[in-house]
């Protein structure tokens, strides 16, 4: 420990002041440099937690020379849990200055600059010279803290003490659990992250104080080459970063409707605490309740966070425990792979307990170069993603991941295309979770997919049909002209299938607000009330949209509002209510109850 916090402190060299020195100072961003198989890759500078002054580069080099240690840095707490706050505190600086902070790093670092987040020594905590970092996560490292002072004498910033705080679980100890359905309704893939290797397990049973039944399973990781561009594929704190392992078990040969105990991990790596699902009924049942929501992130109250509150007591005290839809736009990660440990911190209590189902968004897949790595398999000739008409605004907007990351951290049923396209049967519901990042066009493969699986249906046994994409076929959202654009052409190559196999309800996101349309087809409501209805629930904890809507695009939204919130859906054999609930207060903002088609 103590090498690696001389080692910090011969890298940590000056950073910027409040009364600058007369010598020529740049701003200290992030100059990214891919890890490139030789295909020319866009650079990328980045500053996520403000401005950081830099002396020019002779002056760097001259200041990496090792330095004694002249202050004592002490954590609180010594040893931090899963999500704790870290507060730190020093002594002995001799001459403090008012442009002194301290940087935290967690785990190997490309030098001076690279940090994963900065505090103003300035910026007290409730005690003198001390300074809070908040919530931070099991990264499967140590999180180093470095007390940078900016000495007037050398013309620059220079690390006088530095402090390493471990975590009260071992790195290999079973995070991020989560649970998926499978394509047979007697299975269910329990998956979660740690730095071990070692095969993992899942203990289960009918109670939880007899976990009688073992399961083992696979695992998978991917590393900073595996990704399509820059700056996802770029190492350093806020960028790529080692993910540990993702495991997988698949549990077979369930009860259906029971309620199973389970806890993950192995012998050797410790164990989770005891979680507990509900097995998929059997063929002929005749309800399913369930959440769906999409654009989430990891943003506090009222926001990301309160979506995950007010859906885990939805489904732990609500009776809305069948199974979670997340129709893309995850975690916002977009390249940084911390964002991913922070969200799945966030959504574990829930997603332990209820499937936890996703599909893929803008902000997880669409890149611009790399394509021989996109899991999917879907890149064009020159490297790009293959589905990028001319009239659509599919560009970079996953930073480069492709999808990596969600091709080794999720489940789905292999009834599609992995994670891409998928369906499954709950109860009285059919889901079909489809791609709109991938061609859905005429004569594509998604589309011709499409209608053999809703073809498929048996309507008798199966009276709902719900279709989830992550871009919205209808929007009267204001200021997205882009985006309805390629509503128009969505709606134009899908809407005739929604009428022919009589889909009910079509649940998307993309848009950062809620909004219902009436049962509607080729932009106007229907007479007498039937056809498909279409919500955009892109509310789930992205930034608001900052435009209201307008009936000028269109006369079919009868519900709209900029506010974050989720949806809750109950079907029954004859009935399907939905339901939008406010993050804000709870209440139900929107309600409709559809019926079948008759």
């Amino acid at each position: 420990m103590r090498s690696l916090v001389l080692t910090m402190l011969a890298l940590a060299a000056a950073l910027a002041a409040a009364e600058k020195p007369k010598m020529t100072f740049r701003s200290a961003d992030i100059a990214v440099e891919s890890e490139s198989d030789g295909e020319d890759r866009p650079s990328r500078r980045s500053q996520p937690h403000g401005a950081v002054w830099l002396a020019d580069d002779a002056a760097v080099r001259a200041a990496h020379q090792p330095v004694a240690q002249q202050a004592v840095l002490t954590a609180r707490p010594p040893l931090l849990m899963d999500g704790e706050d870290l507060v730190v505190s020093w002594e002995g600086v001799a001459q403090p200055h008012a442009t002194d902070f301290l940087g935290l790093s967690c785990g190997p670092t490309t030098g001076a600059r690279d940090l994963l987040a900065k505090a103003s020594a300035s910026r007290e905590d409730a005690t003198p010279r001390s300074v809070r970092f908040p919530q931070l996560y099991m990264m499967r490292c140590n999180y180093s803290v470095v007390y940078y002072n900016f000495q007037p004498a050398a013309g620059d910033f220079v690390a006088v003490g530095a402090v390493e705080v471990g975590m009260t679980e071992s790195f290999d100890a079973p995070k991020h659990g989560h649970i998926a359905l499978t394509e047979r309704p007697d299975e269910m893939a329990v998956m979660f992250n740690s730095a071990s290797a070692r095969t993992p397990e899942v203990k289960f049973g009918l109670r939880s104080d007899a976990l009688t039944q073992r399961a083992t399973g696979g695992s998978t990781t991917y590393s900073a080459r595996d990704m399509c561009h820059a700056p996802a594929n770029v190492t350093g704190q806020t960028w790529f970063r080692d993910p540990g392992y993702m495991h997988k078990v698949i549990l077979t040969q369930l009860q259906p409707g029971a309620r199973y105990f389970y806890q993950f991990g192995s012998d050797a790596a410790g164990w989770s605490a005891v979680y507990a699902f509900k097995a998929r009924p059997a063929r002929g049942a005749t309800t399913a309740n369930f959440i769906a929501y999409a654009d989430m992130g990891v943003d506090a109250a009222p926001s990301a966070t309160s979506t995950a509150v007010r859906a885990f007591q939805d489904v732990t005290s609500g009776g809305f425990d069948d199974f979670l839809l997340h129709i893309g736009d995850i975690s916002y990660a977009r390249g940084q792979g911390f964002v991913w440990d922070q969200f799945f911190h966030l959504i574990e209590p829930l997603a332990t307990r209820v499937p936890y189902m996703v599909s893929i968004g803008n902000h997880e897949y669409d890149y611009v170069a790399g394509g021989a790595r996109d899991p999917s398999g879907a890149a064009g000739a020159d490297g790009r993603m293959a589905f990028r008409p001319a009239w659509g605004n599919f560009g970079d907007d996953s930073s480069g991941e492709c999808s990596v990351p969600m091709f080794h951290r999720w489940h789905a049923p292999a009834t599609g295309h992995g994670i891409y396209w998928y369906a499954f049967d709950y109860g009285p519901v059919h889901v079909v979770q489809m791609s709109s990042e991938h061609d859905w066009t005429r004569g594509s493969a998604q589309h011709a997919w499409l209608a053999r699986d809703l073809a498929a249906v048996d309507r008798a046994a199966t009276p709902w049909v719900v279709l989830t994409a992550h871009r919205m076929m209808y929007t009267t959202q204001l200021g997205e002209d882009a985006d309805l654009a390629v509503a128009l052409r969505f709606r134009a190559e899908l809407e005739e299938l929604l009428w022919t196999y009589k889909v009910n309800a079509v649940l998307v996101g993309h848009q950062h607000s809620y909004e219902r349309s009436c049962a509607v087809r080729a932009g106007k409501c229907t007479p007498d009330g039937v056809g498909p209805v279409h919500l955009v629930v892109g509310s789930a904890g992205a930034g608001l949209e900052q435009q209201g809507f307008s009936a000028a695009i269109g006369d079919w939204s009868v519900s709209h509002v900029n506010d974050w919130g989720y949806l809750r859906v109950a079907a029954t054999e004859s009935t399907m209510t939905l339901q939008f609930v406010l993050n804000r207060n709870g209440a139900v903002y929107d309600e409709v109850t559809l019926q079948p088609w008759k």
